[in-house]
């Protein structure tokens, strides 16, 4: 059918007002899964240290005889370790009259805009404690991530190497090897070891290729859970193993698509914060403000014994 004749219609009409919803969308992630789950402490310098110490082994064939007398036994001397804090940064400026006019879905853009940096800043934060990039002790620091501390319970792939001692040479980071498929096998050895070396791990961060694989294990065919009539389910969220139980968190960016499983004990490491999530005005440069929050932090890994890694895996 034809349009009316000399129908004025909203194709010509002028003056309609905008149909533009006062929302504003954005579907990029803004979690945290590793710092959300760790303690926080204060570092007061830019190179943060700490001790451990460690107990001697069991001795099964304590006895001596009575009235012996005390054979003097060294006591043992506390390690020193260290990391050294990173700064982190965003900014964002806005120009006077885009935080004057009538806005949709924000009064302040400048508002608007320091709360998506500062969610951007979170994850900056979550992938550099997460990483396996070694320490830069002068010039532009940078902290020794969570994957370059682990040497003591770890599971590589062919031609991968666990990093350097700390305390001897604070500098490298663990080395690639071959990839491979996650089995179940590589996470009770890996807890296993955990558990003979004193930690108590809790949760597991994995990329999704290895949240996936997890959700297959053997163990799961053993499982009940009670569900509804219109729900499968498939997922596994907690591993009942024998070194306790563990919590399967997918984590979205992990280095390189998550070939690395980590294994945390949560009492046992720390974000520490010499300056915490800073915001300050930059000296305005004509009609137009700059603002910027930073973060100076670094990891304290109160002992890596108590975690593990299951590296080098598929990612698709």
């Amino acid at each position: 059918m034809a349009t009316v004749t000399n129908a004025y219609t909203t194709a010509s009409a002028v003056g309609i007002r905008e149909d533009l919803s006062d929302r504003i969308h954005r579907v990029d992630v803004e979690d945290t899964p590793f710092m959300s789950r760790i303690g926080t402490t204060t570092a007061k310098q830019t190179l943060h240290e700490w001790q451990t110490r460690t107990l001697s082994a069991v001795n099964t064939n304590n006895a001596v005889p009575e009235g012996d007398e005390v054979s003097r036994s060294a006591s043992t001397a506390n390690v020193r370790v260290s990391n050294v804090c990173q700064i982190s940064r965003k900014d964002a400026t806005v120009t006077g009259t885009l935080e004057t006019v009538d806005k949709a879905g924000r009064d302040s853009e400048m508002a608007l805009q320091m709360a998506d940096r500062t969610v951007e800043l979170r994850k900056d934060m979550e992938a550099a404690l997460m990483s396996n990039q070694a320490w830069v002790a002068s010039g532009t620091r940078k902290l020794r991530g969570f994957e370059a501390w682990i040497r003591t319970n770890s599971a590589r792939g062919v031609g991968g190497a666990d990093p350097a001692d700390p305390t001897v040479t604070p500098t490298t980071s663990a080395t690639d090897g071959t990839q491979a498929a996650f089995t179940e096998a590589m996470l009770l050895t890996t807890l296993q070891e955990i558990y003979t070396a004193g930690g108590n791990a809790k949760f597991a961060l994995m990329g999704p290729h290895a949240k996936k694989t997890a959700s297959a294990f053997v163990g799961r065919a053993n499982s009940q859970v009670d569900i509804g009539k219109t729900t499968i389910h498939q997922a596994t969220s907690r591993y009942a193993s024998d070194f306790g139980d563990i919590d399967f968190v997918p984590h979205r960016y992990l280095r390189s698509s998550g070939r690395t499983v980590a294994l945390v004990d949560p009492s046992n490491v720390k974000v520490a914060y010499l300056r915490k999530f800073v915001r300050f005005p930059l000296a305005k440069i004509g009609d137009a403000e700059t603002r910027v929050i930073l973060s100076e932090y670094t990891l304290e890994m109160c002992n890596e014994k108590a975690h593990g890694v299951i590296a080098d895996l598929l990612t698709s």
